[in-house]
């Protein structure tokens, strides 16, 4: 969450869910003021973007080296994004990438059914591809890792043409910029897939 915006949480990692079917929640939630500009926690692409009928509008992050998988869920109706986003951008840790709200928990694309506006951020291990997705999924609880972060925000300001937060001081990460420079993206039935050269 961007510096300057207040927000609550607790540990609430491991809490039963119910929506949909019963499980426990992996991920931490932090409430705050729909709007609020989402920042990212780490450098990498873009690997989900859109509606899922539990997160509403969400957005997955996955870091260049593919072992880490963020997930930003209960995005802003009307408006869940930064609009240069889709699958393959890349983004740089700090940068702008979406804005609070309370969707999801519905099958309807653009719902608020979240009561409370909150981010539901989520971090996953994924130290071989078949542990993402089913049984031998990795998610850790993020409280510590928000601790951290609450420490180290960027700064936003609104752009008062497109109505978009972008971060105040302009930061290159060389990994990121290794990777604009040395890789190829490809994108096809929902698969992503980097390519990175020499």
């Amino acid at each position: 969450i961007a510096k300057y915006y207040p927000y609550s949480h607790f540990d609430d990692f491991g809490v039963s869910r119910s929506y949909g079917y019963k499980r426990k929640h992996l991920g931490h939630d932090m409430m705050g003021q729909v709007g609020t500009p989402i920042i990212a926690a780490e450098s990498g692409y873009v690997e989900a973007l859109g509606w899922n009928k539990y997160g509403g509008w969400r957005i997955g992050i996955r870091s260049f080296d593919t072992k880490r998988y963020y997930y930003y869920a209960h995005l802003r109706k009307n408006f869940p994004y930064n609009k240069s986003l889709e699958v393959g951008s890349i983004v740089q840790a700090g940068d702008v990438i979406g804005y609070m709200g309370r969707t999801g928990y519905s099958a309807n694309e653009n719902a608020n059914n979240i009561n409370t506006s909150h981010l539901h951020f989520g971090l996953q291990l994924i130290f071989d591809e078949s542990q993402k997705e089913g049984v031998s999924e990795i998610w850790i609880d993020c409280y510590d890792i928000v601790q951290f972060l609450y420490k180290n925000r960027s700064e936003t300001v609104k752009d008062p043409e497109t109505k978009e937060y972008h971060r105040v001081y302009q930061f290159v990460d060389p990994v990121a910029e290794y990777y604009i420079n040395h890789s190829t993206y490809q994108y096809n039935d929902n698969e992503f897939e980097i390519h990175i050269y020499e």
